[in-house]
């Protein structure tokens, strides 16, 4: 029974320390997001609303800036993603695409600015609704303000 005990410790406490260091990991639970891939350099999160499913990336990417990020999201999207046009925000590229097998939409936004060197954030927002630019607007910010928080 001891063994047993202590190899659940030892596995969680590895679970605990595989998260990249700048990322917050209770908070991002306390949010009720689903931890989806836990890496070093790619660490991802999702979280289903009444609005929207929303899949958070935090990617680490060295020589580029996040233009060339959201044209490479934007390059590699899945065949049922028709890509309809990208629009120039504030704080974010965003890619607006139409779901051809779905309905729906989906919007793919990548932050301007990194609060850690070389660490990319996108966010995949996919909503039934096609959002308005104030709408769209109101999301981006709702959304990078809450996972910015999540860095340290």
């Amino acid at each position: 029974m001891k063994k047993i005990i202590l190899g659940l410790f030892l596995i969680l406490g590895a679970l605990s320390f595989a998260s990249p260091s700048f990322v917050d990991v209770n908070k991002i639970k306390q949010n009720s997001y689903e931890i989806y891939d836990d890496d070093d350099d790619f660490f991802t999160f999702v979280k289903s609303t009444d609005e929207a499913g929303i899949s958070v990336t935090f990617t680490v990417i060295e020589g580029v800036n996040a233009k060339e990020v959201s044209d490479i999201i934007k390059s590699s999207t899945p065949d049922n993603q028709q890509f309809l046009s990208s629009i120039n925000n504030k704080r974010a590229y965003v890619n607006k695409f139409a779901n051809n097998e779905n309905g729906g939409f989906t919007y793919n936004f990548v932050a301007k600015n990194t609060k850690i060197k070389d660490c990319y954030i996108s966010v995949l927002y996919a909503t039934d609704n096609e959002l308005s630019n104030t709408e769209l607007n109101n999301a981006v910010n709702k959304i990078l303000n809450e996972v910015e928080s999540y860095l340290k």
